[in-house]
């Protein structure tokens, strides 16, 4: 996602955790992998609304709570974090039973101590023990205007961050279609994000998107 939601690339992996913790996610009745629920990212974003932690989802399931409603299987959540609240965000996900599993190749690690090197990476993927995963990347919010702290030349358009949609019948913050359609931009879009795109153009042309 670097391109506001979708890069290439994972460049580490490191396992690990506690396996006493809900698990987030189901099976996918086609291929057996673990795919984030509608309840399992409810569960998360309300967490994450407990805390007064601020965030915004994109990716597969920013899409679907525009439409406000689910359409199709996602193997993870995606959300953006603010930095002046990632450290409280990190800790309060591990303790509910994530843990990082790796950086993408647009992370860029920022001062922090979230790691034993004194850095806090900027995008990232914290994965549960079941399998079920989120998808960080963070924004920097101590200027008027937000901008990405991993390697993109992509900047955050007017209202980009102003959208609101529905995940299991709660309300939440996610990136705007129209900055959803350009994080989609720039790369081989596989099946699934092909279907993403024509929602997000059905949405902006003022039509009801299909599943």
């Amino acid at each position: 996602m670097a391109q506001v939601a979708t890069l290439p690339r994972r460049t580490t992996a490191v396992r690990g955790g506690p396996n006493n913790a809900v698990a987030p996610g189901g099976r996918s009745g086609d291929n057996n992998v673990v795919v984030m629920t509608e309840t399992s990212v409810g569960e998360v974003c309300r967490l994450l609304d407990s805390q007064d932690l601020r965030y915004w989802v994109i990716g597969g399931w920013g899409v679907d709570a525009l439409l406000g409603r689910c359409t199709r299987e996602h193997k993870d959540l995606d959300v953006l974090l603010v930095l002046s609240q990632h450290e409280r965000a990190w800790r309060v996900l591990h303790e509910k039973g994530y843990r990082f599993a790796y950086t993408w190749e647009e992370n860029v690690d920022v001062p922090g101590t979230l790691m034993d090197s004194g850095v806090q990476p900027t995008a990232y993927v914290l994965e549960h023990p079941s399998g079920g995963q989120v998808d960080v990347h963070v924004i920097d919010d101590r200027s008027p205007e937000p901008r990405p702290l991993w390697s993109t030349n992509r900047r955050f358009s007017s209202g980009a961050l102003d959208a609101q949609g529905t995940i299991d019948r709660l309300p939440v913050h996610c990136m705007s279609a129209h900055m959803q359609l350009v994080a989609h931009e720039g790369y081989e879009l596989p099946e699934t994000h092909q279907g993403d795109v024509a929602k997000l153009r059905e949405l902006l042309g003022n039509g009801r998107p299909s599943d």
